[in-house]
């Protein structure tokens, strides 16, 4: 008998309201969400622009607290305990934002202090990735005056300095050019078979299919579906791309 790997990332019942949530008023972000991410698994979290993805990364990332239910990571609450998950979890936002006086190569070495490492270590081990990204020429500029693409990768060398057993990316080929994508993605394929588990959002189909075995899809803060991408598919036809299986169902009406 297969024994599943546990959960890494456990959302139970997770709604989120920005304003209160009476008479109408306020704005429901999320509306309740259930589902988890087994360790070492590399699963998409889909969903149309405003769906809510944003939303639930900052919610697990500790920045934000839900309204009502829970977030975990490795057992520990994603708010109430945000200090130690940080120290599990790389962190790329869909815009990275850097202190203007720091150069590349300080936000990094600023980093991996604030992690408690030895700097030149983190440094020694970061450089070949930094190389691989074509940032080591530039590194030492001004990181607010980068490019976004520049700044994407410098926010996934930031993510990735502290080894961390959870990957969360906020539409991390936003901004990118083609090599760059394609870099990006065999990245979070080698990141999954290290045994590091990713969860990374985007509205791109194409990106999911041929990365993940798993999905999430999220429309209007609601989970429409979620599972792997042949049960997905299997929801409405087999011979469904993932793109017309998401695009069926977030066409549905909302349920509220």
């Amino acid at each position: 008998m297969t024994t599943s790997p546990p959960a890494l990332v456990e959302i139970e019942n997770v709604t989120k309201c920005f304003g209160p949530r009476i008479a109408g008023g306020g704005k429901v972000a999320l509306d309740d969400v259930s589902f988890s991410v087994p360790a070492g698994q590399l699963c998409g979290l889909l969903g149309p622009n405003g769906a809510g993805k944003t939303t639930l990364f900052r919610l697990l990332m500790g920045i934000l607290k839900a309204t009502e239910g829970t977030l975990r990571i490795d057992s520990l609450d994603a708010f109430e305990e945000r200090v130690t998950v940080k120290r599990l979890v790389g962190f790329l936002p869909d815009e990275p934002v850097f202190y203007s006086y720091l150069s590349g190569r300080e936000t990094l070495e600023l980093s991996a202090a604030m992690h408690g490492l030895d700097v030149k270590e983190a440094m020694d081990r970061i450089y070949p990735l930094m190389s691989r990204l074509r940032l080591a020429g530039d590194i030492d500029l001004y990181a607010e005056d980068f490019s976004r693409g520049m700044k994407k990768k410098l926010g996934l060398l930031l993510s990735l300095l502290h080894q961390p057993k959870l990957l969360i990316l906020d539409e991390p080929t936003n901004g990118l050019d083609v090599e760059s994508t394609h870099l990006f993605y065999d990245l979070m394929v080698e990141e999954s078979k290290r045994g590091t588990t990713v969860l990374f959002s985007t509205h791109l189909m194409d990106q999911v299919a041929k990365l993940c075995s798993h999905a999430v899809i999220i429309d209007n803060g609601e989970l429409v579906a979620k599972g792997s991408l042949s049960d997905l598919r299997a929801t409405f036809d087999e011979s469904d791309s993932l793109e017309q299986v998401f695009l069926k169902l977030t066409s549905r009406p909302p349920r509220r």
